[in-house]
């Protein structure tokens, strides 16, 4: 077993886990501060009304499967290609980085939607104008927005990386 298929382990399940537990986590908290968002923003997929029980199915849904994704993509971008391999710590730092931003921003502008009563989206993205439904939708959306950027610059910086570097790779070999 080479060196780059030890990292994969670590990486995936690392970036799976994260992304999952902070998702569970972000889910569980706008079930409790708005209990209707789940019903009113999503589909009866699940046979549940109790809106931490359907937060939770949405979260291991949702979350984790972009926690699958991105964790395979930051293997596969740190691992193969020119230069330098990427190992997990470099990578779950770089996505716990991510995540932390990500949530951050997502908060902090559902917790400016609630105390202003605006919005920062269009309406459409709002079939309701609860207070409670504004700040989950805006923390719903901005969590996608700012996760989908964050984790597409972090495997762009990888990338790059990996590349500035590659000469210095093949100078040594």
């Amino acid at each position: 077993m080479t060196d780059r298929h030890r990292d994969f382990l670590p990486i995936f399940l690392g970036v799976f886990g994260l992304v999952l537990v902070a998702g569970l986590i972000n889910d569980e908290a706008i079930a409790a501060i708005s209990p209707k968002h789940f019903s009113v923003f999503y589909p009866p997929y699940f046979p549940i009304q109790t809106p931490w029980l359907q937060a939770l199915c949405f979260g291991v849904v949702v979350t984790g499967s972009s926690g699958f994704t991105w964790g395979s993509l930051l293997y596969w971008v740190g691992h193969y290609g020119p230069g330098p391999m990427v190992g997990p710590r470099a990578t779950l730092i770089g996505a716990t980085t991510v995540v932390t931003i990500t949530l951050a921003v997502a908060w902090g502008l559902g917790w400016h939607t609630w105390t202003t009563g605006t919005p920062p989206y269009k309406d459409f993205f709002y079939p309701s104008n609860e207070p409670q439904l504004y700040f989950s939708q805006t923390v719903q959306l901005t969590n996608e927005f700012v996760g989908l950027a964050g984790a597409g610059l972090w495997l762009v910086m990888i990338a790059l990386w990996r590349w500035f570097h590659s000469d210095q790779t093949a100078d040594n070999s």
